[in-house]
């Protein structure tokens, strides 16, 4: 899909989204947690309310926007954890630069099937203190253990997240060249809450050898 010249200007946040995943079958070595792991890096511009925000309003605005459009993050590949399990949940890092004019930030989202134990959960806490130790903010104790099967699989349907769907063919939206669905009708229905992100001005790139 080609891509417009991105807008810019001090009035536009830049903000990375890398979503890391793996496939079936691959094997478990730090290669998948490197620079060239899977990932799918969505680089968006999302407009600020306001220009004078300070760096707090926009971190939080930021983390707002990829929460309330967390189901059209699910992208057209399957991505697996380190168990070869579905990847479920995410746990999520930022590196942010909001007090430039313009504002940038990165988030760094892992897609495992459960981040509280296993080997997932071990990847993911030195993927943690290596980020911590990188910004220099002091890093953050693990969360509450949560129940990974309450959450569908990173791979089902944006619409329906029916967990059959994750094992059929889905096409992704033309217009963000990311979200998946499993028939027109879904996407139809899953319209008004995709509309916000998949207008938001993007680039796309795909690593996923």
């Amino acid at each position: 899909m080609s891509q417009k010249p991105l807008p810019d200007g001090p009035e536009y946040l830049h903000l990375l989204l890398l979503l890391y995943g793996s496939k079936k079958d691959d094997q478990l070595s730090d290669d998948r947690f490197g620079q060239d792991q899977r990932r799918v890096e969505v680089d968006l511009r999302l407009k600020l309310p306001r220009t004078d925000m300070h760096p707090p309003e926009i971190d939080r605005y930021a983390r707002e926007f990829v929460w309330l459009n967390y189901a059209s993050v699910k992208h057209t590949q399957k991505p697996n954890a380190p168990a070869d399990k579905p990847a479920r949940m995410s746990q999520q890092d930022a590196a942010s630069w909001a007090h430039l004019k313009p504002p940038r930030i990165n988030l760094y989202l892992h897609l495992v099937c459960d981040p509280s134990t296993g080997p997932c959960a071990l990847k993911l806490r030195e993927a943690h203190l290596f980020m911590a130790a990188t910004t220099g903010f002091p890093p953050q104790p693990p969360g509450p253990r949560e129940n990974p099967f309450e959450y569908s699989p990173m791979a089902v349907c944006a619409g329906c997240q029916r967990e059959e769907t994750m094992d059929m063919l889905t096409k992704k939206c033309s217009g963000c060249d990311l979200t998946r669905y499993c028939s027109p009708d879904c996407q139809k229905k899953h319209w008004r809450e995709h509309k916000a992100f998949c207008r938001t001005p993007k680039a796309v790139k795909w690593v996923w050898p």
